[in-house]
């Protein structure tokens, strides 16, 4: 399959552990957030594969992949991604990690999908409670957000 410009060949494969690496210029930490994602893929499983170049080099995933090295997981599948320039390997990269940055929280949003769960305590788990578990910090949170 081809993207809109028609140069960027996409293929889903399973593959080993040791058949991919994070990429070396990787400039996110990402030790606790791993362990976060951990919990959420034992709870709802392994969904949105990792992005790696043809030679298994990661490019989106970082933290998914080290979330399943700290489950024991050994072979998953990946989105393998091919005709991409070296440098726009790095921008995709970059943006990858960037761009959730500049998104905002709708806690009235957030509040209401708690709300429908009747496990909250797997929500807990990833850092995510409800008003009345931890109102105090939400306040701080969307203090001066309209």
């Amino acid at each position: 399959m081809k993207d809109i410009k028609g140069k960027i060949k996409k293929e889903i494969r399973m593959v080993h552990a040791n058949e991919i690496h994070c990429h070396p210029l990787n400039p996110r930490r990402n030790t606790k957030s791993a362990k976060m994602v951990a919990k959420s893929i034992k709870k709802y499983g392994y969904i949105n594969p990792i992005v790696v170049d043809e030679a298994g080099t990661i490019l989106a995933g970082n933290t998914r992949y080290k979330a399943l090295q700290l489950l024991g997981i050994d072979e998953f599948d990946v989105l393998v991604v091919s005709g991409l320039t070296e440098e726009e390997k790095i921008g995709f990269l970059i943006a990858d990690n960037k761009v959730n940055e500049y998104s905002q929280w709708n806690y009235a949003g957030l509040q209401r999908m708690v709300d429908k769960l009747d496990d909250k305590e797997s929500m807990k788990e990833i850092g995510i409670t409800s008003t009345e578990d931890n109102k105090a910090a939400l306040d701080e949170l969307i203090k001066g957000i309209e």
